[in-house]
C-alpha cells in the first residue's frame, strides 16, 4: 500500500520478498531492490487501483535473459492486461516482445481454488463477489496462513474455505464505504462496516482482521464505524507497514 500513513490509495502487497499481490503501487512504492526480488505477481482483478504500476514494475525489473516475472491472473484479468494495457498504445506489448531467450514476463492463468507453489509458499486463488471477476488469495507456508480479501461483496463462499484452514493467522479484508453509503457499496460490490462484521463472524477471535481498501474520501467515517464495532481482533491497515504472522 502507498500514500500518506493512513490513506490507502493503491493496492500492492509483498509476501516474503518473493510474492507480490496486485500492482497498484508496486512499481512506485517499493524500493527497486525489493521489486527485483519478486518472482511471482498475483493479480486479484483488472481494476486500475490494482494494476496501475504493473507496466512500470515490469520495466523496472527487466534484465536480458530467460528469467522473468510470472504474472498470474484469471482469464479475464490477463485478457484485459493484454488488450488494454500492454497493447502497444498505452504501453509496449511486453508479451509479444518476450522471447525464450529474453522475456519481460510470463503469463499464467489461475484456476479457482487450485494452489500455485512458489518456493515454500502456496498461493490459492479464491473467487469473490465483485463487479468483475475477482480472486482473493490464501497464502500459506509451513507454519502460517494469511488471506488477502480485497474488493468483495457480502455473501462470498470464501469464509467457508477459510474456516477449514489450519494456522490461519490473519485476514486482510476490504471495507470501502461507511454504513450510510450502503446503496453505493451494493452497486460497486464492496463492504461497509456492518457487512464487514457479518463476514468475519465465523472467524475465531485469535485471527487478526486487518481492514484494507478504505476509500480516502470516507476514511475517517469508516475507521470510526469499524472501531465502534468493539471487536477485539480488528485492526486498521497501515500503509508502508511490515506485518509478521
Amino acid at each position: 500500500m502507498l500514500g500518506e500513513t493512513r490513506y490507502q490509495y493503491l493496492v500492492s502487497y509483498v509476501v516474503n520478498d518473493r510474492v507480490a499481490i496486485d500492482a497498484g503501487c508496486l512499481g512506485f512504492g517499493f524500493p527497486l531492490a525489493a521489486q527485483k526480488l519478486v518472482t511471482d505477481l498475483f493479480l486479484s482483478h483488472c481494476h486500475l487501483d490494482h494494476v496501475a504500476t504493473l507496466p512500470i514494475f515490469l520495466d523496472n525489473v527487466f534484465e536480458y535473459g530467460p528469467e522473468c516475472v510470472v504474472v498470474h491472473g484469471s482469464e479475464q484479468t490477463l485478457s484485459v492486461l493484454q488488450q488494454d494495457v500492454l497493447n502497444d498504445r498505452l504501453w509496449p506489448d511486453f508479451v509479444s516482445l518476450s522471447t525464450p531467450s529474453s522475456a519481460f514476463l510470463k503469463l499464467h492463468e489461475l484456476a479457482a481454488s487450485k494452489p500455485v507453489t512458489v518456493g515454500e509458499m502456496q498461493v490459492t486463488p479464491l473467487p469473490l463477489i465483485h463487479v468483475v471477476p475477482v480472486f482473493g488469495f490464501l497464502i500459506e507456508d509451513p507454519t502460517s496462513a494469511v488471506a488477502i480479501i480485497s474488493d468483495t461483496h457480502h455473501g462470498s463462499d470464501v469464509w467457508t474455505h477459510l474456516a477449514r484452514v489450519p494456522n490461519l493467522k490473519a485476514v486482510l479484508l476490504e471495507c470501502s464505504f461507511p454504513d450510510r453509503l450502503d446503496w453505493l457499496a451494493d452497486k460497486a460490490r464492496h463492504l461497509i462496516p456492518r457487512s464487514f462484521a457479518a463476514e468475519i463472524q465465523s472467524l475465531p477471535t485469535s485471527v487478526r482482521v486487518i481492514a484494507i481498501h478504505i476509500k480516502p474520501a470516507w476514511y475517517e467515517a469508516v475507521v470510526d464505524e469499524l472501531l465502534a464495532l468493539g471487536l477485539p481482533n480488528i485492526e486498521i491497515g497501515q500503509t508502508g507497514t511490515e506485518y509478521q504472522f
